[in-house]
């Protein structure tokens, strides 16, 4: 009898425990189920009271955190100071190339257009001058006479002996230093000269030849060239060429 109650209340139980849980657990089961799909991307969202409700191994959402904006340094110069500071380096590691000082000297010149004219291009290359005038003694004449005599009567008496002896172009200085002096020739050249020398000088006759000067100024460009590039030089050297009768010689720089 009491075997009986036992499995009486046992199939009590049973189906208590039956109605109770199993509806909720179908009513669980059905309402997951019956959720609409969710969009492509979005992750399905599980409270925490849900997990164990046959939902397993449920991933969760990763935040993507920003990836950090690169901060530029509080101490680094603007990109424009940067590019002018490593070309002022730069200048003072490679600096310009400079070549040494000539100088020179320029010249005769006998005319002043010819200066005034040579004067301005030479400046026009930057080129400094000094110019400087000089006088200068050059040979004009070639004089052979027999020294003065004491009175114009005796001059006159050498005279007429030279003539007989065959001496032509006889002249009686009349006046200045060389008054009563006879004159023997005039002569441009200087060979010429000494030829009639040595004629008179035969006849036993003390003659003198005497050079004759006339005095010239000229005038002389002394050139200072600071940075003697190739190019100036050689307008320093074509300009010369441009006039005639000067010459260019190279000087030390004082």
């Amino acid at each position: 009898m009491m075997r009986i109650f036992f499995l009486f209340f046992l199939l009590i139980n049973a189906a208590y425990f039956f109605m109770h849980f199993g509806d909720a657990g179908n009513s669980a089961s059905s309402n997951i189920l019956q959720q609409p799909p969710l969009p492509q991307g979005v992750d399905k969202l599980v409270l925490l009271r849900e997990r164990g409700l046959g939902v397993k191994n449920v991933p969760r959402p990763i935040k993507k955190s920003p990836l950090p904006t690169p901060q530029k340094p509080h101490d680094a110069p603007p990109l424009k100071t940067a590019v002018v500071e490593t070309v002022k380096s730069a200048q003072k590691v490679a600096p310009k190339k400079s070549h040494p000082p000539a100088c020179f000297t320029l010249g005769p010149f006998t005319k002043a257009s010819a200066v005034s004219r040579s004067t301005k291009a030479l400046k026009a290359w930057g080129v400094a001058i000094d110019s400087r005038e000089v006088s200068k003694r050059t040979p004009k004449n070639y004089w052979v006479y027999l020294p003065a005599s004491k009175s114009y009567r005796a001059a006159k008496r050498k005279v007429r002996a030279l003539q007989k002896k065959g001496l032509a172009d006889l002249f009686i200085m009349g006046n200045g230093s060389h008054k009563n002096a006879i004159s023997l020739g005039l002569f441009k050249q200087e060979a010429t000269a000494d030829e009639r020398l040595m004629q008179v000088k035969k006849l036993g006759l003390n003659a003198v030849l005497e050079t004759q000067y006339r005095l010239s100024k000229q005038t002389w460009l002394d050139l200072t060239v600071t940075d003697a590039k190739a190019a100036t030089v050689a307008a320093i050297t074509e300009i010369a060429d441009s006039q005639q009768q000067t010459n260019l010689t190279q000087r030390k720089c004082q």
